[in-house]
């Protein structure tokens, strides 16, 4: 009988999710969040109330984001308070949450990749689908792990705070081109190195902690697969990728 085994009184195994790395999480999820904030503060939040230059479209993502990133942040607090059961309730609203989160992701897709075929022609537009586009099939794909092993805390937590990694990109990338004036595409390669740099090191970090292959080696994964289409954009190999995919939107 393993006697270091801690049961929650709702009979969670707490001994699989270690305070520490749920700790460490929360933080990350508080400065994520800031980051998003300044990211788009110029580019979307400075014209609240009237928007008048956004779109529906545009709203609709913006909640459906910051929605999940909050349920994100909410999770890991409860669970290291010992609100299991509260934690459970909230987590039943990604079933609804996770699909809106990604049809917003779609139609955004859908609204940019129309907007960049009238402004700047079809390959700027199949080129700018390697950003936006393997960003909807992430998201589904970790989400999808995390309710499969909703009854493993320690996969099913890892896999759903690795879709926070998703958004490390646009946030940065937009708050490097608005206080430092990287040019559009140089400021979304250096997030994407960047994105690759922290989820490879939470990889390793944790895959050293818990001395096997650690579930966030996959976001790192996908993080090193999106860096690779973005660079890959403009050549035919993507371009012929791109035009099939661009008949989804």
């Amino acid at each position: 009988m393993n006697n270091n085994k801690k049961v929650s009184p709702e009979g969670v195994n707490t001994s699989a999710i270690s305070p520490k790395l749920i700790s460490v999480m929360i933080i990350g999820m508080v400065l994520l969040i800031i980051l998003v904030q300044i990211g788009f503060s110029r580019t979307y939040i400075q014209f609240f109330p009237k928007f008048e230059r956004f779109k529906s479209v545009h709203h609709f993502h913006g909640m459906m984001m910051m929605g999940w990133l909050l349920m994100l942040l909410v999770q890991p607090i409860l669970i290291l308070k010992g609100k299991i059961k509260l934690h459970r309730r909230i987590g039943a609203l990604s079933y609804v949450l996770a699909p809106l989160v990604v049809l917003s992701m779609y139609l955004i897709t859908q609204f940019a990749y129309h907007h960049n075929l009238e402004s700047k022609g079809e390959i700027a537009a199949v080129a700018r689908l390697s950003l936006n586009f393997p960003l909807i099939v992430f998201f589904a794909a970790l989400y999808l792990l995390a309710i499969f092993y909703k009854h493993k805390p320690a996969l099913h937590m890892r896999f759903m705070c690795s879709t926070a990694f998703l958004l490390i990109g646009p946030g940065l990338s937009r708050a490097l081109r608005t206080y430092l004036e990287f040019a559009r595409d140089d400021g979304v390669s250096f997030a994407r190195n960047f994105a690759v740099l922290i989820a490879g090191t939470v990889a390793i970090a944790d895959s050293f902690r818990i001395k096997r292959i650690s579930p966030f080696t996959l976001v790192f994964g996908f993080m090193i697969l999106h860096k690779i289409l973005w660079d890959l954009r403009e050549t035919a190999f993507w371009q012929n990728i791109g035009n099939v995919i661009a008949k989804l939107f």
